[in-house]
């Protein structure tokens, strides 16, 4: 692996921990607004009005970043059975093949991203009075990150010669 390819699989490994870290930080605070909204509005009869809407846009920021590190741990579902089982360089093929399709699954994703953040910015959520922008903003950042975990993953692949592991 070239000088290049290190570092790029450096910030690449950073970049994963650092979501992983805000990842963390999400969880932990929509635990505690839950949790919050349980007591006041069981013990203290004064429900937090505020805390499901954050709690919602929590848990699907949570999900796409957490897509992300899944990406790029490699962590989606797949046939390793199936794989396994074809030729080495036709799994190569194979590999490049599916990359493709992530590929554009993720472009779409970001475009689209882009698209819906644009047409929300304007309007603001029913409890918190926040732009909607915010929450859907989760979609291109997401799909940003895949696609820079997608490319590391590929580029060590495609530069990788048969036989070595990277």
């Amino acid at each position: 692996m070239g000088p290049v390819l290190r570092s790029l699989a450096r910030f690449d490994r950073v970049l994963a921990k650092a979501e992983a870290s805000v990842l963390i930080a999400m969880v932990v605070a929509m635990t505690a607004i839950v949790l919050a909204q349980v007591v006041y509005r069981y013990l203290l009869a004064r429900p937090l009005h505020w805390s499901e809407e954050l709690a919602r846009y929590l848990f699907v920021w949570i999900s796409i970043l957490g897509a992300a590190v899944g990406v790029q741990r490699r962590g989606h579902f797949g046939m390793d059975f199936f794989f396994k089982m074809i030729a080495a360089g036709k799994r190569r093929f194979l590999s490049f093949v599916i990359y493709l399709l992530m590929g554009i699954v993720i472009a779409i994703l970001f475009v689209q991203g882009i698209f819906l953040v644009t047409k929300t910015v304007a309007q603001q959520s029913p409890a918190m009075e926040i732009s909607m922008g915010w929450a859907y903003a989760c979609l291109p950042v997401g799909a940003g990150l895949m696609g820079i975990h997608l490319l590391v993953i590929f580029l060590k692949e495609a530069l990788e010669k048969p036989g070595e592991s990277a």
